[in-house]
This record gives structure tokens, C-alpha cells and sequence, in this order.
């Protein structure tokens, strides 16, 4: 099983697109995922944070998403 976006949420400014999503991996756990997109294919967009994101902090990234890290 590979690691897999099940929620993301974006943020755009004058400078670009940043993607921060919820991570589940492949042995299950969730983490969060945070990387600068080119936001112009959102499924090009997910698979570039889920493979190159870096970690989000846990209680950050469930405060994000309403869900318990």
C-alpha cells in the first residue's frame, strides 16, 4: 500500500499555492504533509505533496482537519 492523501486543504497567495494534506501512510499511520504547488492540475498538486511534502506538525495538522492527532 502506498501513502495516500485523504484530505488536503489550500492555501493561495500573489506568490503561489501551497497544499497541506492529511497523509495516511503505508503501514496506516496518519501524519500531515505540507509543500509550494504549481496549482495547475490539483491531482499533479496531491501527489507532489504526498511524495516530496514535508511533515506538518501533528497537533497543527489535526487542528487543520478536525481530527484527533
Amino acid at each position: 500500500m502506498n501513502d495516500t492523501a485523504l484530505k488536503v486543504q489550500w492555501f493561495t497567495s500573489a506568490k503561489g499555492a501551497v497544499g497541506i494534506a492529511m497523509i495516511q501512510t503505508h503501514d496506516g499511520k496518519i501524519e500531515y504533509r505540507i509543500s509550494p504547488v504549481d496549482g495547475f492540475l490539483e491531482h499533479m498538486d496531491v501527489l507532489q505533496i504526498v511524495a516530496w511534502g514535508a511533515r506538518f506538525p501533528d497537533p497543527a495538522g489535526g487542528a487543520l482537519f478536525g481530527s484527533a492527532a
